[in-house]
């Protein structure tokens, strides 16, 4: 490929980056919109948006862009997404057994992510291990949460199902972006930085894709509840 290919594919990701940050917005609009409507789980989603997708992604893009490094608030968005959509996952599980092994999964984590701050690579060399480790655990509860659906065998529509289309959309970016995780270290170490940021446009599309799914939930999860208060 040529270096104007090249150049031109790299400002297209920056492009890229930027718009998805922006996507953020629309399920924060729409969960502070339909914010007396929500149940728990998917206040917890508005958090999530909120905290780790608006403002830490926020901060984390302005210290990439003054300081040249980010790493710290990479560690930061990575612990706080899986700790608010975790929450949520969890609040959705209705049996004890399921809840119980997921706090488990949970517990694995923390370790892993302990473990590589404390032993392994500290705060300042990238969050490999976390990332692929969340990109699991939260992959792993979206299909548990597809199983609960199809034994639960409820009569619904399932694009209408708030939580699936919560789940449907963590599967999507964080099982998407696993590669992308598993690969970054073995190009940064050959120096390919222009490649590591053509391969980001894969995760950045997905993360549009995962902000939509997000802001159609907290919409549907408005509709549900308004139909509940007028069957009442």
């Amino acid at each position: 490929m040529s270096a104007p290919d090249t150049e031109g594919l790299i400002a297209i990701s920056k492009q890229l980056n930027i718009i998805s940050l922006l996507t953020y917005l629309v399920p924060l609009a729409v969960g502070i919109w339909r914010w007396h409507y929500l149940s728990p789980a998917y206040k917890k989603i508005v958090w999530f948006v909120l905290i780790a997708g608006s403002l830490l992604n926020t901060l984390s893009e302005i210290c990439r862009i003054v300081w040249q490094n980010n790493l710290a608030f990479v560690y930061l968005t990575n612990w706080t997404e899986t700790f608010f959509l975790s929450w949520t996952f969890y609040l959705s599980f209705r049996s004890p057994i399921i809840r119980r092994r997921f706090s488990w999964a949970i517990g694995a984590f923390i370790a892993i992510a302990l473990v590589q701050v404390i032993f392994l690579r500290g705060l300042y060399a990238s969050n490999t291990y976390a990332r692929v480790a969340q990109s699991i655990l939260l992959s792993g509860a979206s299909l548990v949460y597809f199983e609960q659906t199809l034994q639960e065998l409820r009569n619904i529509r399932l694009n209408h199902d708030p939580m699936f289309l919560v789940s449907t959309g963590v599967l999507i970016y964080f099982a998407g972006s696993l590669m992308v995780y598993v690969l970054e270290d073995s190009m940064y170490a050959q120096k390919q930085y222009d490649q590591v940021w053509i391969m980001y446009s894969i995760q950045f599309i997905l993360l549009i894709v995962f902000n939509f799914l997000l802001a159609l939930a907290l919409y549907r999860t408005g509709q549900n509840a308004k139909r509940v208060n007028l069957l009442i």
